[in-house]
């Protein structure tokens, strides 16, 4: 074997271990991962970018369900560019003054009630991630054994890493999400996942062998 062709297999080699030491955490797509249903007209949501990709929101729009009704009001998101880590925070406009300083995003449409369904939808049809279930009106709010949708802030777990692409299944909001108290805004504009290590894909020593061989 030429000595050209054995540095080419150890740089080959030396590059897949590397890119597997790279390997970090992410999330599949957007995710929701933070929700305000405070006192009167406080109201807010948070939209996590917990992938390694520049996403374009322009493509993703939030429907809002009130009251069980199928037809959505739709909330379009500015065409601009969300980074990897970053949130966009959009905050119902009648809202107290001290939640709309973390506003990125100001909007009429945003006045739900904890009984009103809200999903994320890409392009024209594809749902990305949602609260509540369409189609249902729970009274008050979905409730579970430590909290609801109703009076309270509520937060995505950190090992959440894709959203609730069915929003016609039964929701429980115990289940990936924590709650703080009424007008908790402090954490939004922030959000972290720990989604464990991409799985690496690297290709074997043998089969670097074969490909130079």
């Amino acid at each position: 074997m030429s000595t050209r062709i054995m540095l080419r297999m150890l740089a080959a080699f030396t590059l897949v271990v590397l890119s597997a030491a790279g390997a970090s955490a992410q999330t599949t797509n957007l995710i929701i991962s933070e929700y305000v249903e405070g006192s009167a007209n406080n109201k807010a949501i948070e939209i996590h970018n917990g992938t390694q990709d520049v996403i374009s929101l322009g493509a993703y729009r939030l429907d809002r369900y009130s009251n069980g009704s199928a037809t959505p009001f739709a909330i379009s998101l500015p065409a601009t560019n969300l980074a990897p880590g970053a949130t966009h925070v959009i905050v119902f406009n009648l809202a107290d003054a001290s939640l709309l300083a973390h506003a990125n995003q100001i909007d009429t449409n945003l006045n739900f009630n904890g009984n009103d369904a809200l999903v994320l939808v890409y392009g024209t049809n594809t749902v990305i991630d949602s609260i509540g279930r369409v189609g249902e009106d729970p009274g008050t709010a979905w409730t579970c054994s430590g909290g609801g949708t109703a009076n309270l802030t509520m937060r995505r777990v950190s090992s959440v890493c894709a959203g609730d692409t069915n929003p016609s299944d039964a929701f429980n909001p115990c289940s990936g999400w924590v709650f703080f108290a009424i007008d908790t805004f402090s954490g939004l504009g922030s959000h972290i996942t720990d989604c464990g290590a991409v799985p690496d894909e690297g290709t074997s020593w043998g089969g670097l062998k074969a490909t130079f061989r």
